[in-house]
């Protein structure tokens, strides 16, 4: 282990983990450090005073002492973090993408917010339950649902992918998303509100990295407990309108999704997959579609 250590330091380089992987890889040091700013600049992050923690756990017991409806008094105490810590940054590096760019994690566990966002996650499943139209359960159901899909020869598969997905999430129109699926499901305006402002305290994304306090204005933060709620809703929201639109004028024969990775199914003597990578390009400026 010492010898280990003595030829990171020799070379500076350090050691850290692969993104969808369980593997380990070394990197140097200056390359890391340069992914991660690069990242956070194309972000539109924001430097910012580092008592920005003092002023948010103000927010935090403000929002939670606001809410008669969602939270029991007796609870409330529980959810205030005693000790909090601004959510270290860390990159992991996505090996099987060109340039090894990073993909950012958030260590929320330590957040002001954390038990907070884990309540709002269970809050959001309980009164504004989504269809799951498109979304891939397990390997098993894919497999038997595209089986079900007549194969001709001009048959194609074609993979799509959301970059940076959770962090370009467009969070000003999520909030008026929620509002209208409470009012769907006819979710009492007092309950609404509640719910409204909890999104909106836990949707404040700041971290640290390097000894510096950051603010990120836009987009979901990696490792929030409701990150996955909070993207599923905004998506799913597409997917019953735009991208619905786009599967029944482009013709497409199947349309699945897992997270951020989308399979599509199509004739390929009628449809030309740039196109529809265009259109789905078009939907919102925020989300990038790539073909993979």
């Amino acid at each position: 282990m010492n010898s280990i250590k003595d030829k990171l330091c020799k070379n500076k380089a350090l050691i850290t983990k692969a993104n969808k992987s369980s593997s380990l890889i070394i990197v140097y040091q200056n390359d890391y450090e340069q992914k991660v700013p690069d990242f956070i600049a194309k972000s539109g992050a924001e430097i910012v005073n580092n008592n920005i923690m003092t002023k948010f756990q103000k927010d935090l017991r403000s929002t939670i002492n606001s809410c008669e409806s969602l939270i029991d008094t007796d609870k409330k105490g529980r959810l205030i973090n005693l000790n909090p810590e601004t959510p270290p940054l860390r990159g992991l590096i996505k090996i099987h993408k060109e340039g090894t760019p990073i993909r950012p994690v958030l260590n929320f566990k330590n957040a002001p917010s954390y038990k907070l966002a884990r309540m709002l996650t269970d809050i959001l499943k309980t009164h504004i339950p989504l269809p799951n139209v498109y979304n891939v359960q397990n390997s098993t159901k894919l497999m038997n649902d595209i089986s079900q899909i007549p194969f001709t020869p001009e048959l194609k598969l074609a993979s799509l992918d959301i970059s940076n997905m959770y962090t370009n999430i467009p969070t000003k129109d999520l909030i008026s998303i929620i509002n209208s699926l409470c009012k769907n499901h006819n979710i009492e305006d007092r309950v609404t509100r509640e719910i409204i402002s909890k999104t909106n305290l836990i949707m404040q994304n700041h971290y640290i990295f390097q000894d510096k306090t950051y603010v990120q204005n836009n987009g979901l933060a990696m490792g929030a407990p409701t990150s996955s709620i909070l993207s599923e809703i905004y998506l799913q929201s597409l997917e019953n309108t735009r991208i619905f639109d786009i599967l029944k004028e482009e013709k497409i024969i199947g349309y699945f999704r897992y997270v951020d990775d989308i399979l599509i199914i199509y004739n390929e003597n009628i449809i030309d997959v740039n196109q529809v990578l265009k259109s789905f390009n078009d939907i919102t400026p925020s989300l990038t579609f790539t073909l993979e």
